[in-house]
Parts: C-alpha cells; sequence; structure tokens
C-alpha cells in the first residue's frame, strides 16, 4: 500500500484529554466508539490505524508497542527475564510505558522518560516479543494494560487479538490480511526508513512465516478473525482505499 508523507511538530499524550484533532465530516468523536484492526504482520494495520484515527478524530493505540516495550524492559532487566512468566506478567503490570501521538497521527513510545521509539523495532526486541506474547499470564496483565491506556477517549487499536479478545465489544472490527510476499516487502521497507539499511527479504519472509505460525497457534490471544469483524484483503490497495472502505463501513453503521 501506498502512503503520503507530511511535516509535523508538536505531540500529545495519548491518555490527555481536552485537546482537538481534526476528523472526517459527520464522525464525531465518541468515548464510546472503539474500532479494532487485526491482521498479521505487513498487513498495514499500523499505517491504516494511524490515518483512521486522524479522520475519526480518535486515540490511535498500537498493541503490538506495548508487547515490545515489555520485551525491551524484559532485556533490560539484570539478569533479563525472557522466559519467566510470572515475573514477566509481574513487570507488565507495573510497565511505566506512555504513548504520544502526534498531530500526524505518528506514535512515540517511551519507557519511563526514555524514548524507545525506534529501540523496540529492532530485531531482537522483535523477537523477544513474539517469545513473550505467547504467555497466557503475560498476555493478561497486557491487554489489562491496553484496556487502560484506551478506557479514556474513543480509540483505533490494532493488534493481533485487540477484536477477539481485548476488545471484545468493539463498535466496529476489521481484520486486514494481505499475500505473505507483499506482506514482506513492505515489511523491508518500513526497517530500511527506521534503520537505512536494508534486510534481506529471503530473512524478512522467514521471519513473517515463524511469527504467523506462532500467533495462530498460541492458547491465548490467537491471531484469528473476529466472527463479526470485516475481512480487507489490501495486496493491491492503496492505504487511502483501504481507509475509505472503513470509514464507509463505519458511515453504514452508526453508533445507536
Amino acid at each position: 500500500m501506498r502512503k503520503s508523507s507530511s511535516r509535523v511538530s508538536g505531540h500529545r499524550r495519548i491518555r490527555s484529554s481536552g485537546s482537538r484533532r481534526s476528523r472526517a465530516p459527520g464522525y464525531p468523536i465518541s468515548r464510546s466508539l472503539v474500532v479494532t484492526i487485526d491482521g498479521p504482520a505487513g498487513s498495514g494495520k499500523s499505517t491504516v490505524a494511524k490515518l483512521l484515527a486522524k479522520s475519526l478524530g480518535l486515540t490511535y493505540l498500537d498493541t503490538g508497542a506495548t508487547y515490545r516495550t515489555l520485551a525491551l524492559a524484559a532485556l533490560q532487566e539484570d539478569p533479563p527475564v525472557v522466559a519467566d512468566a510470572p515475573r514477566l506478567a509481574d513487570l507488565a503490570r507495573q510497565l511505566p510505558i506512555r504513548l504520544e501521538a502526534t498531530p500526524g497521527g505518528q506514535l512515540r513510545v517511551f519507557l519511563g522518560d526514555d524514548e524507545v521509539t525506534k529501540k523496540i523495532r529492532t530485531e531482537q526486541v522483535t523477537e523477544v516479543a513474539a517469545h513473550i506474547s505467547q504467555y497466557p499470564e503475560v498476555r493478561a496483565a497486557m491487554v489489562e494494560r491496553q484496556r487502560e491506556l484506551a478506557n479514556t477517549h474513543g480509540v483505533v487499536v490494532e493488534g493481533r487479538d485487540t477484536g477477539s479478545v481485548v476488545f471484545p465489544h468493539a463498535t466496529h472490527k476489521f481484520f486486514l490480511d494481505a499475500d505473505p510476499a507483499i506482506r514482506a516487502r513492505r515489511r523491508q521497507q518500513e526497517l530500511f526508513k527506521l534503520y537505512g539499511s536494508q534486510t534481506p527479504l529471503a530473512m524478512i519472509r522467514e521471519q513473517i512465516e515463524l511469527r504467523d505460525g506462532l500467533d495462530r497457534s498460541r492458547e491465548a490471544g490467537p491471531l484469528i478473525k473476529p466472527a463479526d469483524a470485516v475481512l480487507i484483503d489490501t495486496t493491491r490497495k492503496t492505504v487511502q482505499g483501504v481507509v475509505q472502505e472503513m470509514l464507509r463501513t463505519i458511515r453504514r453503521h452508526p453508533l445507536p
């Protein structure tokens, strides 16, 4: 999917209130409006979720970023905590995570006072996040944290189990998917933008297939399409095309 870029400055906390955000005509802000977007890596969830949240004037929440932040915190422990589920769950409950959304829809992630937006996107953190997210007690603790982050405002939330577990009664649910080759290429482009180096496409494809297997087979919060979610194949669609399709769906089924 293609997207356009814009220069922005400033930011706001995801949990703050009182700031006004631009939104598409006919879509008033509502604290009861929850939109979930699930799907595998590279399906376009993050890019679409940011733009949809901006269009609706809602908060954007990336649940994957919360697991990555937990993974980074676990690696920073002395010694690192990556295989002790009870300790990881305790760490999750106390995780000093803060998310700040910029007016342009980007997400800044903080662990305590340290901005970790780029640090949580490394391959090591990605692998650890995939590993620790398999523990049921860790997922249970993180679901509560994610609900805390979203409970102040209406929210557009993306991840792998947001419509099935985190917000099972969400107002609107979407599930994005795409051809694995396209998903690998998107992930390669994302990593290049972050670090300026080209990761071999075959390596990324292998990592995506491994992550898909873990996500779909785990006991707690597996990657599934909720029965009431709208399926969108993003393989040959632009970012704006997907966002407009979502907005049309939301318009056809407004809040009661």
